[in-house]
């Protein structure tokens, strides 16, 4: 049996809170279908909002994941954009192109 205190519960701002540990202990493989119909009332809360695991793998028809990592990686990539926070922005690369940004350019 799985310690589910060794599972994260949250992973790059997405909190899966118990469903950590479901996604873990499910047999695989699994299609989108039945992990909606098993999972998809479980709230995922992230930075700016919630949003159910219905509304975000309802639109996947015809997926099949083997691993609790691809299904963890199915709800990372179909996550609604406010779980991503601050958008377009990143503090390690230059302006983009039409970019504005007035911060220092530090040399180290």
């Amino acid at each position: 049996m799985t310690d589910f205190n060794s599972i994260p519960h949250r992973e790059l701002g997405v909190e899966f809170g118990e469903l950590a540990g479901q996604i873990e202990e499910q047999s695989y493989p699994i299609t989108n279908g039945e992990l909606v119909e098993e999972y998809g009332e479980h709230i995922i809360e992230f930075p700016n909002g919630t949003e159910s695991v219905r509304d975000i793998l309802g639109s996947f028809a015809n997926e099949t994941y083997e691993s609790p990592s691809e299904a963890r990686q199915a709800l990372f990539n179909m996550v609604d954009s406010r779980a991503i926070g601050r958008k377009y922005y990143s503090d390690r690369t230059p302006p983009a192109l039409g970019e504005k940004r007035e911060d220092q350019q530090l040399s180290f």
